[in-house]
Formats: structure tokens, C-alpha cells, sequence
């Protein structure tokens, strides 16, 4: 009874067309019948031979590709797989195809489409070789390679194969280490910075405190003068440290862009009525040029301020007595716009791009311009500004103090919100640092 219901249920899933069709066979072959008995017999026996080749010839079809396919269906059923991992991770096949990939990966890569050739996103010669090794030997590797776009980052990629039936694949796994080389190498610039720096100071602190207490012991007036100079150099001391850090702590971040939002106009704002203070001391005015509307850029707005502390701190102690330093906050396009309208401004200045950003459509900059009224600075030394511990007082004799830090505070912070840092200088007319970041608004 089952068989038999079985049978009337597979006759009623077969198309309308497929009964017609049958019937105009059966018509044709009972008046081939009528005309030619043995043409009717042939007739019958092609179609019938006709109807089982089609039939064996789509079962093997068929079959053919649910083999061919088993090995793409099985390796795309990992794909949850490479989702769950904290670090970017591929999947290869033989023909050096990327297979399947997780959203970290694709996001580190910049890529989307699958299928594409391993190549097409990654050239490093070493790991090309070590996916290379897994497919024809299965052997497993880790490389570790560096890449240095805008930021220098390390990276260590494990490579594993992987078998699925009668495939071989390959695993490829990121794991970035520039957190750790960033902290090691922070660790010993610190170190020989620090004491390198720190001689000085201490080397005269010492001495002063010898002389207190041997020939001006008794002196009221040479203790005074020398406990101030003990306070300078404590001060300097402090200064240096401070800077030290801070420094330390931007190159520890260096290869995490920020994703937060400030407004660069508010920040400068704020850092001029800050050093109110310090520039009445100087004797020196400091002038904003912003617009009233907010200049919302990409950026971490402790770090801004920063910038434009640094910035200013430095024209105000090159500008004279009486002088003025201006500091111009504006919006601009693409980064040669940027360029153009915040660093090249003096036709008969010197000018460097101390930092710039990776060429990309679609993004605009906005700026902040520091211009101050002193005596320029020598087109040879404005490649070295960002230098640590450069200062051009030094290298003319003319030492002001100062840790020579401030600058390449403000080439690093810019450097992690992958934007660009202009000086331009005049001999006789001054000198002008822009630093440009990325605009939150629309390009």
C-alpha cells in the first residue's frame, strides 16, 4: 500500500507539460504505426535512447558538481569559525584564493570580496613562501614582517594547513605585535634619553649644592641667588620628565588612530586663555583668527591641546618682547589644499612638510597655523625641528632653556591622527608651524 501510494504521489508532482509532452509521443507513434510499423519501432527506440542518455547524463552532472563543490561548501562551513577569533584571520586554498575571512581581518585589510588572490592584499614575500610550505608540505610557520604606511606596525602571522578531504588549505592568523615592540623600544629611549638629558641639571644642581655649603655658606644674598638657580634647574628637571612621558605615552598609541570628535576652534580657545599667563610674563600677545562655527575634527582633544599648547608655547618664546603670535584655526579640502592654504603662505620662505598623510579620496582637513615675529629660522635646520631634543638656540650658541621635546610631542600626536605637519620661515619675518587632522564633517 505504501509503495503504491509512493507511485501515485511521484505521478501527480509531474508537470502538466511533461503529460502533455507524453501524450504528442503517443499520438505520433500510434499514426507512425498506421504508416510504417518498423519507422514506428526506431522512433520508439531513439526516443527511449535519447530519454536515458539525458537522464544518465544530468545524474552525472549532478554528481560531478557536489564533488567538485564539496570541498568550497566544507571550507565556507569555517567561516564561523575565523568570525570567533579575536585577530584577523584567511583562509587559503590551493590556488592561493582567499576562501573565507573574518570581519577583523577584512577591516585590517581594507578588503571585501572573497575569491580574491591572496596577492592582491598581501605581498610580503615571507609569508607568500610559508602558505607556499603548508599547501605542499603542511608544514606550519609563524613571520613576523613590518609594514610602514604612515605608522610602522609589526605584525606576526602564523601560518597552519589545513586538510578538508582530499584539499589542503592554509590558516593565516595576525597577531599584532606593535603594542609590545612600541613598549620595549619606548622602554630604552627612555632610558638613554632620560639620562642623557638629566646629566645636565643635575650635574649643576650638584655643584650648587657644593657651593652652599662651602663658600657661600655664610652669605644670605649668594644663598638666595643660588637656591634660585637650584629651583631653575628643578624645574627643568621636571619639565624634562613630564615631556619624557607624555611622549612615551603617545608612541605607545601611536599605531591607534583616535575615533573620537573635538572642535578645534574651542580647543585653541581654551589653550590661549590658558597661557594668558605665561604670555603676559613674556610680554608677548597672542591673537585668534577661528570661525565662530565649531571645526569638528577626528581627534582626541587632550592630544589637540597638546598640539596647540606646544605650538604657541614655542612661537612665544621666539617672539620679542611686544610681539605678536597668531594662531589662525581654519577648514580646508583635500591634503594639497590643506597644504597650500595652511603652510605656503611666504613667497620667499622656506618651507618643509615635516609629516604628511597617505594620499585618500573623500577626506578633508582642518588646520591650526601658528605664526610668530621672530627672527626666522635657517632653511637647514627646519627639516630637524621634530627631532627630539633639537632646539636651534643650541646649535647657534644661544641657549633659551627649554627641553627640546615640544616639537616632537606635537610630529608624533599628529602623526597618530594621520595628519600632516607644515613649517614655513623667513629669516626677518618669522616663522610659521601648521599641523592639519582629518575634518569630521563631509569632504
Amino acid at each position: 500500500m505504501n509503495q503504491l501510494s509512493t507511485g501515485r504521489g511521484r505521478l501527480e508532482r509531474i508537470p502538466a507539460a511533461a503529460w502533455a509532452a507524453a501524450g504528442l509521443a503517443a499520438l505520433a507513434a500510434l499514426f507512425a504505426f498506421t504508416r510504417d510499423a518498423s519507422a514506428a519501432v526506431l522512433m520508439v527506440l531513439a526516443g527511449a535512447a535519447c530519454y536515458w542518455a539525458a537522464r544518465e547524463a544530468r545524474r552525472f552532472i549532478i554528481e560531478s558538481r557536489a564533488e567538485s563543490n564539496a570541498v568550497l561548501v566544507g571550507l565556507g562551513e569555517l567561516a564561523p569559525l575565523l568570525e570567533a577569533l579575536p585577530d584577523p584571520a584567511l583562509l587559503i586554498d590551493a590556488e592561493n584564493r582567499i576562501v573565507s575571512s573574518n570581519a577583523a581581518a577584512r577591516r585590517a585589510m581594507q578588503f571585501e570580496a572573497r575569491s580574491q588572490f591572496l596577492t592582491s592584499i598581501l605581498r610580503h614575500p615571507d609569508v607568500l613562501e610559508a602558505v607556499q610550505a603548508a599547501m605542499r608540505d603542511g608544514e606550519t610557520r609563524a613571520v613576523e614582517y613590518e609594514s610602514a604606511l604612515q605608522v610602522e606596525r609589526h605584525t606576526r602571522c602564523y601560518v597552519a594547513p589545513m586538510n578538508w578531504g582530499a584539499e589542503r588549505a592554509a590558516m593565516l592568523v595576525f597577531h599584532d605585535q606593535t603594542a609590545r615592540i612600541s613598549t620595549e623600544r619606548m622602554r630604552a629611549d627612555f632610558l638613554a634619553n632620560a639620562s642623557h638629558e638629566l646629566r645636565t641639571p643635575l650635574a649643576s644642581l650638584t655643584l650648587l649644592i657644593e657651593t652652599l655649603a662651602g663658600p657661600a655658606r655664610d652669605s644670605a644674598a649668594d644663598r638666595d641667588r643660588f637656591l634660585a638657580m637650584m629651583q631653575v634647574q628643578a624645574d627643568r628637571m621636571r619639565r624634562l620628565i613630564d615631556d619624557l612621558l607624555s611622549l612615551s605615552r603617545i608612541e605607545l598609541d601611536e599605531h591607534v588612530p583616535p575615533s573620537d570628535r573635538a572642535d578645534l576652534a574651542a580647543v585653541a580657545r581654551e589653550v590661549i586663555d590658558a597661557l594668558a599667563h605665561m604670555a603676559a610674563e613674556r610680554d608677548v600677545r597672542i591673537r585668534l583668527v577661528a570661525p565662530a562655527a565649531p571645526v569638528t575634527v577626528v581627534g582626541e582633544r587632550f592630544q589637540l591641546a597638546q598640539v596647540v599648547q606646544n605650538l604657541v608655547d614655542n612661537a612665544a618664546k621666539y617672539t620679542a618682547p611686544g610681539g605678536e603670535v597668531v594662531v589662525e584655526v581654519g577648514e580646508a579640502g583635500d591634503r594639497e589644499e590643506t597644504a597650500a592654504r595652511a603652510g605656503r603662505r611666504w613667497q620667499e620662505a622656506s618651507r618643509v612638510a615635516i609629516l604628511a598623510p597617505t594620499a585618500a579620496a573623500n577626506i578633508s582637513y582642518a588646520y591650526v597655523r601658528v605664526e610668530d615675529s621672530g627672527p626666522g629660522i635657517a632653511a637647514h635646520f627646519l627639516p630637524r625641528l621634530a627631532e627630539r631634543f633639537f632646539r636651534v638656540e643650541r646649535e647657534l650658541g644661544n641657549e633659551r632653556g627649554g627641553t627640546g621635546l615640544g616639537l616632537a610631542i606635537v610630529k608624533h600626536i599628529v602623526n597618530r591622527h594621520r595628519g600632516g605637519f607644515l613649517v614655513e620661515s623667513q629669516p626677518g619675518r618669522g616663522s610659521a608651524l601648521a599641523a592639519y587632522v582629518e575634518s569630521a564633517g563631509e569632504a
